[in-house]
């Protein structure tokens, strides 16, 4: 089993519905902080208290994604602790959909940056060795070198 955290871009299971939601966003808040900030109290909503919902949750931003037909309307913010990933990606190697995104984004960037000033590189490599992505970065900047020395052949 894999142990990755929620991003944006993963499919879940509203645990207290058992409807599939997809991430939109990580509000980048606690329980705590969304509550104080929306004047509504997370804690205190039946579903989320039924898995243990606390303070220090994550909040993130999903849409119910029922069927084909259903339009997202709204979205709806669920504490981590009601949110189940579903490990979808096990099919692939284990990689979620967020870090992917991040690898080719950022070869791109490699690329472009090689091509436009040498100097750029050493930045980019520089920011982009967040530590939560410092994997992606390397395999992107890797990548982007092939890229260029095939390129050159």
């Amino acid at each position: 089993m894999f142990e990755h955290s929620i991003k944006p871009g993963d499919v879940c299971l509203d645990l207290a519905q058992g409807r599939p939601v997809h991430v939109v966003t990580d509000t980048g808040q606690t329980v705590a902080e969304w509550s104080e900030e929306n004047n509504y109290n997370l804690l205190d909503n039946y579903g989320n208290s039924r898995f243990g919902a606390a303070g220090d949750d994550r909040v993130f931003d999903v849409v119910y994604c029922s069927n084909l037909k259903s339009k997202p309307s709204k979205t709806y913010a669920y504490p981590e602790s009601r949110l189940g990933r579903i490990e979808s990606e096990a099919a692939d190697v284990g990689r979620q959909v967020a870090n992917r995104v991040v690898v080719a984004v950022l070869e791109e960037l490699f690329e472009r940056a090689a091509k436009d000033d040498d100097g750029a590189v050493t930045v980019l490599e520089r920011y982009a060795t967040d530590v939560e992505y410092a994997d992606e970065a390397a395999e992107a900047r890797e990548l982007a070198e092939i890229d260029r020395i095939i390129g050159e052949v």
